[in-house]
């Protein structure tokens, strides 16, 4: 597989500034100094790239749109979506476990006390603490009033029970962002791997978004310090929301480059002039989404809160992502099977990409929602 290059095709340059644009050089950088063969082995293995993670933390990726005084990179989301875009089309390692990462620094920036900032932000950012999101449970997926894992203030402690599944980065994690339910309502804690009653429960083989460590995580009577609530009582939904609408941005970027690594491997598969017009609708799409996608971030850096722009973009280069991948496998057939060209593995994460952080059709629930609203 060819090392990606940055090129007029891929990116309108004057759309972003020097800064962003260095933070695209370093993306793509980092990703051709990982073979095809490791790509292909995470996998094939299912294994999660600490090693990988942890450079990229040191590169500044880690914690890339936050400020500085908490070890963040000072960079703007706009920024973190190019590089999450090159990371999707590499099929970088380490691409879901970051985003989540960055998900996860998000509500403790918002909503943690400076106590919680100094303890885990600048660990977070050089990677010496990995974080994972603790949201979906059994019976509640997009649905967070379908929570059931419970807390209950004991002195000064809560006790939390529950059970979480396919969490991305879970088994691997040091920190979990997790929720559960207060008689105030759902409440957002911050939960380290240690803490006595977590534990690690089944490690799932997926189809798609392998590599990621993706799990379920066991709170049995598991015992949170009183200061690690993040934000109020029943404040839960609030925080959670908040960081799923940046969060579905970093999703749609990182689609963006699942849907520009399938038309690579197409265009190296096959050359024939009958099939222009197949591509040329197919680039048409891409770059459509591309568009949406960093509307979406700039309004973020504009400090604009708008859930079904952020909606939009998840929607629509999800979709186009997948519609790109299973046409270039109808085009290219059984060659384009062949791992190295990374069709089929882009194939089935993407068809993760379109049910994860709220499946698309939440998506399509809450644009027309912002439709009809007031």
């Amino acid at each position: 597989m060819d090392n990606l290059k940055a090129s007029i095709n891929d990116i309108n340059y004057e759309l972003f500034s020097p800064q962003q644009l260095k933070w695209h050089s370093l993306a793509i950088e980092f990703a051709n100094q990982i073979s095809v063969e490791e790509i292909i082995a995470s996998d094939r293995e299912n294994k999660f790239r600490r090693d990988l993670f942890e450079s990229a933390c040191q590169k500044g990726f880690g914690a890339l749109p936050f400020d500085k005084i908490y070890g963040g990179a000072g960079g703007d989301y706009v920024s973190f979506c190019l590089v999450n875009e090159i990371f999707g089309r590499r099929c970088v390692p380490i691409m879901s476990s970051l985003g989540v990462h960055v998900l996860c620094q998000e509500p403790i920036y918002t909503f943690g006390t400076d106590s919680q900032k100094n303890k885990y932000l600048r660990d977070c950012a050089k990677g010496k603490l990995l974080a994972a999101f603790a949201l979906t449970e059994p019976a509640a997926g997009s649905d967070t009033a379908a929570l059931e894992s419970t807390a209950k203030l004991i002195g000064n402690d809560y006790i939390l029970n529950g059970n979480k599944i396919f969490i991305t980065s879970g088994s691997a994690a040091d920190l979990f962002i997790v929720f559960a339910r207060l008689p105030e309502g759902i409440t957002a804690f911050i939960i380290e791997r240690n803490f006595k009653g977590l534990s690690i429960g089944q490690k799932f083989d997926m189809l798609g978004m392998r590599g990621y460590g993706t799990c379920e995580i066991v709170f049995t009577d598991c015992v949170v310090p009183k200061d690690n609530i993040l934000g109020k009582p029943g404040e839960g939904r609030k925080v959670a929301l908040s960081s799923l609408a940046k969060g579905r941005v970093t999703i749609a970027s990182q689609a963006l480059g699942w849907a520009r690594g399938a038309f690579d491997g197409l265009t190296k598969c096959i050359r024939q002039s009958s099939i222009d017009y197949l591509l040329a609708n197919l680039l048409t799409n891409v770059e459509a989404a591309s568009a949406l996608t960093y509307q979406a971030a700039r309004a973020i850096d504009r400090g604009e809160s708008n859930m079904a722009l952020a909606a939009m973009a998840k929607l629509k280069a999800t979709d186009t992502a997948m519609q790109t991948a299973d046409q270039a496998l109808a085009i290219t057939g059984i060659e384009g099977l062949k791992p190295e060209y990374l069709i089929e593995r882009i194939f089935r994460d993407a068809k993760a990409g379109q049910i994860y952080e709220g499946t698309n059709q939440i998506q399509r629930l809450l644009i027309a929602r912002d439709i009809f609203s007031e």
